[in-house]
């Protein structure tokens, strides 16, 4: 009786297991919960973050802080290519340079592009908020080179300090389901809760925090308008210049905030239900089904795919960026047609000239015999 050699991947560990039952084929409502969503998501991702980019390098005379979201962007753009990654390897044979492979693109590089764009809007959140706090000084001090610097190293470098202990120690508790290639990572132990909190969860009430700060600063500008204009009103005077003026200037840097601000509530979002689940999970509080706690990791990935849509809707210059991009496509597409129908036209031209010669050869060198 043949018995087959089959991997079984546990802890870690790899092990030769002799009898193992085959893997039932995957149903297709399984495959539509559980493999369909990553594929969905990681094209549109990458779809929409390398829009980002190109539309970025389009932008004309940027501001510092548009730094910041360009480093948000790039983050965007490998947790993508990492969630696309994760797919292939569902269907090849876990050997133990596959098992490798799966647990370091879709975990190990997944968790840590996502920490990258939590602290990204970290970045992008305090400047804003000190851009409005110590307005003419932060205006003054900033310029595009430090605000390249500060978002490299806090998007990039700090998650890079923050994830590689957690993945040296806690490697071995990332486990790999052999039929279906689905993986979990759940370290015990207060260094694996510390570790887990550090990479995200201890900097959503830091984003909380700065944009309430920052919608406390707008009202209260609000309120200093509605004042100023109401005492020049009941002076007889009207609206002072000067106030109009104010209005105007507040109006032009609220529209630049209102895009950073839903970047950043949408990572809220995004990130607090799956944290909150994680945590009633872990004390007992509450139990979740899995299809449950699959729709809060899910809800993570919206953070990467709406950025383009808040940009359009509050940023006027990336909506000139874009029609900018539109008309340079035009102009490639209407060369090469222009180009293509030249090119037709005088190879049709010089078609009819070779045949209009042979016949003008013909006819005048023979007689009506044939006879030259």
């Amino acid at each position: 009786m043949n018995s087959t050699v089959s991997l079984q991947f546990y802890n870690g560990t790899i092990t030769n297991r002799t009898g193992l039952a085959p893997c039932p084929p995957i149903k297709p409502a399984e495959w539509m919960e559980t493999q369909l969503p990553p594929l969905a998501f990681s094209t549109t991702i990458i779809a929409t973050q390398l829009f980002n980019l190109i539309i970025f390098a389009l932008w004309r005379n940027k501001d510092p802080y548009i730094f910041l979201h360009i480093c948000l962007a790039v983050a965007s753009f490998f947790a993508g290519l990492a969630l696309a990654s994760s797919v292939p390897l569902r269907y090849i044979t876990l050997t133990p340079v596959n098992f490798f492979l799966t647990k370091f693109f879709g975990i190990a590089v997944l968790f840590y592009t996502t920490s990258a764009s939590i602290l990204a809007n970290v970045a992008i959140s305090l400047d804003r908020w000190l851009s409005v706090e110590f307005a003419i000084k932060y205006r003054t001090t900033i310029t595009k080179k430090k605000a390249l610097v500060a978002g490299i190293l806090l998007t990039f470098v700090v998650p890079v300090v923050l994830s590689v202990p957690r993945y040296v120690i806690y490697w071995k508790d990332i486990t790999v389901d052999r039929c279906v290639g689905t993986k979990h990572f759940s370290p015990k132990g207060i260094g694996a809760e510390f570790t887990e909190v550090m990479m995200g969860p201890v900097f959503l009430p830091l984003l909380f925090v700065s944009q309430l700060r920052i919608l406390m600063i707008a009202a209260k500008q609000r309120l200093r308008r509605f004042t100023q204009t109401h005492r020049a009103v009941d002076a007889g005077h009207g609206p002072a210049a000067a106030v109009i003026h104010v209005g105007e200037v507040v109006s032009v840097l609220w529209s630049s905030f209102l895009g950073s601000m839903a970047i950043v509530v949408c990572a809220l979002i995004s990130h607090v239900p799956n944290y909150l689940m994680s945590v009633f999970v872990e004390k007992s509080v509450v139990k979740f089904s899995a299809s449950t706690r699959r729709l809060g990791a899910y809800m993570t990935f919206i953070q990467h795919c709406v950025s383009p849509v808040i940009y359009l809707l509050f940023w006027p210059k990336y909506r000139t960026a874009v029609v900018r991009l539109f008309l340079r496509l035009r102009m490639v597409v209407t060369l090469h047609s222009s180009v293509a129908t030249h090119s037709t036209h005088s190879h049709s031209s010089r078609r009819g000239t070779g045949v209009a010669s042979v016949q003008h050869g013909h006819v005048m060198g023979t007689n009506r015999n044939g006879k030259p």
